[in-house]
């Protein structure tokens, strides 16, 4: 009886229904009493849902991708631009290879020129100072660019790589050409300032003539034989101006023994000094500066003197020379 019972019982238990996710869409009529129902797996919703989220990405990302193709038409726009200038630049090489080489072979000019300035200024020196042999210069330096046969058949990054070379061989000559320059304008500069302290220039106002020598004479007061004259006498009429013969100080002005009314120049720190003797007149006193071309004094007959006349002398480091050697 029991087992029976329990038996009813466990078939009247409602049987559990299994849980489906699918979706029924029911549409509805404005007219009543139809109802319309579409049966939807869920899968479907799932690919359709899937397949709108795909189409929102891909929405709302085309404005962007219009924006970023734009740029990158604009950047190939410049590109092309670019492209195009390069090679109307390149088309120039050739033109600015021959221009390097026309550029060299005036670099080689101006260095046969400085050479010729640097002879130019050996021979002046030599003419000038102390009579020693001056010799600052060196052999003539020419270059040559290097050799390249270039062909139409050659690339243009050929005919680049060869300007560039050129260029480089350039730049280094120019900087060479430069300093040897430099060089030279110092050395002028210097010897310019040197000239001016140099006792160049005649030392009277008119020309005189010379009447008595550098070196032994006859004395000609006493007429004793072995005489040593230091200097020069150029006859000149009593008040022809007398002129310093550089720039510098003077030492002394006065009388002087048997020179008379003297005066004596030193010339800078180049070892010359200048003496001026038998003046009538003096136009300079100790310690003044003079220059090249001033007028120091008047031709007279004073101290140990035949008649009027500037007796002369140029000394160098202290030792008597013969002034002709500093005359015009």
């Amino acid at each position: 009886m029991g087992q029976e019972k329990r038996k009813r019982l466990r078939g009247s238990a409602p049987r559990r229904r299994r849980f489906r996710k699918d979706f029924t869409l029911i549409m509805l009529s404005n007219r009543p009493g139809k109802v319309r129902s579409i049966y939807l797996p869920f899968a479907l919703i799932i690919a359709f849902v899937c397949l709108m989220g795909v189409n929102f990405y891909f929405l709302f990302r085309y404005p962007l991708r219009i924006s970023q193709i734009f740029d990158l038409e604009q950047q190939i726009t410049r590109c092309k631009q670019t492209i195009a200038i390069q090679e109307q630049e390149l088309k120039q090489i050739d033109p600015a290879i021959l221009s390097t080489q026309e550029v060299g072979e005036i670099l080689n000019l101006h260095n046969k020129i400085a050479f010729e300035f640097e002879g130019k200024y050996n021979e002046v020196k030599l003419k000038n100072a102390s009579r020693s042999k001056v010799s600052r210069g060196g052999a003539y330096r020419s270059f040559q660019l290097p050799q390249y046969k270039l062909s139409s058949a050659d690339s243009e990054l050929t005919k680049l790589s060869v300007l560039n070379n050129n260029l480089d061989f350039l730049e280094e000559e120019l900087d060479k050409t430069n300093k040897q320059l430099q060089e030279l304008y110092s050395r002028y500069v210097e010897y310019d300032r040197e000239l001016d302290y140099t006792p160049t220039i005649y030392p009277l106002v008119t020309k005189g003539y010379i009447t008595s020598y550098f070196g032994y004479r006859r004395d000609p007061v006493t007429g004793r034989l072995g005489t040593y004259h230091e200097g020069i006498d150029i006859a000149a009429r009593v008040g022809t101006p007398v002129r310093a013969t550089a720039d510098g100080t003077v030492l002394q002005a006065g009388r002087y023994g048997t020179y008379g009314l003297f005066i004596e120049i030193k010339h800078g720190s180049y070892g010359y000094k200048t003496r001026y003797a038998h003046n009538s007149k003096l136009l300079v006193t100790a310690g003044q500066k003079v220059k090249k071309g001033d007028i120091i004094a008047y031709v007279g007959s004073t101290g140990k003197s035949t008649g009027p006349h500037l007796h002369y002398e140029v000394l160098v480091n202290n030792k008597p020379v013969n002034p002709q050697n500093y005359l015009p």
